[in-house]
């Protein structure tokens, strides 16, 4: 049957609804029904399908004693608006990047790193963007640190496997910490970052915090030049942006975000 019956009525006419309508219909149903975190295993399951087949799985940088004995350094800073919620899910997470030596060719996952950002793996409530508005999550400002890793990942030229940029702009100039283009949304299950080390030597990234400021410290033995990467915008519409990211002159990625909204308020944004 190409049909069904809707419960819908113009005037003294049943309105047909299409099958595909029909489908759209039985999945919007389907995922308020479906427990939250039923969907993040059917995702982690379907990520793990797709890593074993791609040939991810077995190239992951795991946690291990680093021996090596790195040569050299270069760092990334940003601004922090610092809370104590958000100061405790960065230093949970940072304990174990820190623990994480990425070998030639090993693949930097994100969660797989950081794990479940759960009550039960230390982590609290804080500030965070989802679906568009801001709310308490588990694990809220674990972002910044993704956006600190991916940026400075560009800058050493490492290989950028998966990065999703966020979906809305909600910073405006006098509250932004770091370039429009530079960030990395992660959520567990759905969204990771990854990034592979195409260097012939280890690295490692550890991170300081001190007062407002976070730093990124990335250490290697390798002689890497140092990229220029620059985030340019490129087009603006009435409600969306869209920026470019340029290395060396070339074109690398564009990431397209909606404008925040004006009733969000500064205090709201301050601490993410």
């Amino acid at each position: 049957m190409p049909y069904f019956r809707a419960l819908e009525v113009e005037g003294s006419n049943v309105v047909d609804m299409p099958t595909l309508e029909r489908h759209l219909l039985l999945k919007m149903i389907i995922k308020k029904i479906v427990p939250y975190y039923i969907k993040v295993r059917l995702h982690l399951i379907k990520r793990l399908i797709l890593d074993i087949v791609k040939g991810y799985y077995f190239n992951y940088a795991e946690r291990k004693n680093s021996r090596n004995e790195f040569l050299n350094s270069f760092e990334l800073k940003q601004k922090l608006n610092p809370n104590e919620a958000k100061n405790k899910n960065l230093l949970r997470a940072i304990k174990s990047i820190e623990q994480v030596q990425i070998n030639t060719n090993e693949i930097f996952s994100f969660w797989r790193i950081v794990g479940n950002p759960s009550k039960k793996n230390g982590f609290v409530e804080s500030r965070s963007l989802v679906n568009g508005k801001i709310e308490n999550s588990i694990g809220g400002g674990l972002c910044q640190l993704s956006g600190l890793l991916y940026h400075i990942s560009l800058l050493a030229n490492l290989e950028i496997v998966e990065r999703h940029n966020h979906s809305i702009d909600i910073y405006t100039e006098e509250t932004r910490f770091a370039s429009l283009g530079s960030d990395a949304t992660v959520a567990y299950g759905y969204k990771d970052l990854k990034i592979r080390n195409n260097l012939n030597s280890p690295i490692k990234f550890n991170f300081s915090i001190e007062g407002h400021n976070i730093k990124i410290i990335m250490l290697h033995s390798s002689l890497i030049g140092r990229n220029v990467v620059e985030f340019k915008k490129n087009i603006t519409y009435d409600d969306t942006i869209e920026i470019i990211t340029i290395i060396n002159n070339q074109i690398f990625n564009k990431s397209t975000y909606k404008k925040h909204s004006p009733n969000m308020s500064l205090f709201s944004i301050m601490m993410l």
